[in-house]
């Protein structure tokens, strides 16, 4: 009895590698590691781990060198959160997961080019490997899964968001497309399509949140899932317009309730805009300078990041604080400015409240702490064409078909 008490104890908090390999130890394992409560426990553990931050880097490679197949590679970059800051070198481990797409088991993902991540959410990664197909993804514990194509016209823009629901324990794709042109005078509203894994299957949904009877808004690229909401950034867009117009545009943070399904928005930091006389859209310099706008989470909140061109400091980044936020409100606060270092050519994740992990112009990767402001250097293959994600190890499956069960922290 103690032993089995052990292993419920012991077993979740192992990564998800070695829990699949468990399976083949005995029937008794595998039940138990297939427990939908054995995998909330695991993806709970996971979430609430503070030894390491996993960060997973997604590409394609070529099978081999004499071959034109290619594989979705993915990497994981486990970095140890107590690490000497004495040291120049990061304390980290990197585990490499392939996936063979010309085996014949993804159909229709054999001529990609390059995988771009939509979003991620407890361990599943959504993909768009083209334009016309969508992918889930758990590389931890390598499955796949390509989505049924989308009812919603194929020549509309669209912006895609992956989060999971909490009320219903299921996890969605929101799709929303949009036809940046004038039909009989107006823009037309974006069309809202959901995809939900436990049906496995699209449907449109009213999109009444996303429009008034002047203007319509327009999520742009999704940037983050927390707590039951899907954030973009995106802006608002009046639906007359003669001439179109990018200054008609006004900027803010477009996100969605997985669970009611409705869109709400919020302004950026106030000092993003200025409001002239006879004109409600004219927004401020302070906009134009800041370049790479994105929505984080820093210290357990929603923040906004992005670097300022034209600052005292060449290149300075800025982090703006969503305080007091319920849902569909809330204010903005600057936490702090920061000057990057010279040769820095990207800035890729917090990996850490105070720690960035960014790209060298010589292709190294790097991690940088905001207190010390000291580099450290991660000794690992250069990497092109990838991205990155702070991942969340988990055992959620994609292809059992059935509703599945989750934690949502």
């Amino acid at each position: 009895m103690w032993q089995e008490m052990a292993l419920r104890h012991i077993l979740p908090r192992l990564p998800s590698k070695s829990l699949i390999r468990f399976k083949c130890v005995r029937k008794s394992w595998y039940t138990l590691i297939n427990n939908p409560t054995f995998v909330e426990n695991h993806l709970s553990n996971s979430m609430q781990s503070r030894l390491s931050t996993c960060v997973l880097f997604s590409r394609f490679v070529q099978s081999d060198a004499n071959s034109d197949e290619k594989e979705l590679a993915f990497s994981f970059l486990y970095l140890r959160n107590d690490y000497d800051d004495d040291e120049h070198n990061v304390n980290f481990v990197v585990e490499d997961i392939k996936f063979p797409l010309s085996s014949g088991r993804f159909i229709g993902l054999e001529d990609v080019e390059s995988p771009s991540i939509l979003g991620h959410c407890n361990g599943i990664v959504c993909l768009s490997p083209c334009s016309d197909n969508l992918v889930l993804c758990n590389p931890a514990i390598k499955e796949i899964k390509l989505l049924p194509k989308s009812g919603l016209p194929d020549w509309w823009g669209c912006a895609v968001g992956f989060g999971y629901d909490p009320k219903s324990k299921d996890y969605k794709v929101s799709r929303i497309a949009s036809y940046q042109a004038e039909i009989d005078g107006l823009i037309p509203p974006p069309r809202v399509e959901i995809y939900t894994l436990s049906t496995d299957s699209w449907r449109e949904i009213k999109n009444n949140s996303l429009e008034t009877d002047t203007t319509c808004f327009f999520p742009d690229y999704f940037q983050m899932y927390f707590q039951g909401i899907c954030y973009w950034v995106g802006y608002e867009q009046p639906k007359q317009s003669v001439e179109y117009e990018d200054e008609e545009q006004k900027p803010m943070v477009i996100f969605f309730d997985t669970g009611d399904e409705i869109f709400h928005n919020i302004l950026f930091p106030d000092s993003f805009y200025m409001y002239e006389e006879g004109s409600s859209y004219a927004y401020e310099m302070s906009y134009l300078m800041y370049c790479d706008l994105r929505i984080i989470l820093w210290n357990g909140s929603i923040a906004l990041f992005g670097f300022n061109r034209f600052s005292v400091f060449p290149d300075s980044y800025g982090v703006w604080v969503l305080d007091d936020f319920d849902g569909a409100k809330g204010s903005w606060t600057k936490h702090f400015t920061f000057e990057p270092l010279m040769g820095i050519k990207r800035v890729l994740e917090f990996w850490r409240s105070d720690e960035i992990l960014m790209v060298t112009e010589d292709g190294d990767t790097v991690s940088y702490n905001l207190a010390t402001e000291k580099l450290k250097n991660l000794p690992m293959n250069s990497l092109s064409d990838f991205e990155t994600i702070v991942y969340v190890n988990s055992l959620v499956s994609i292809t059992r078909g059935n509703k599945l069960e989750s934690v949502d922290i």
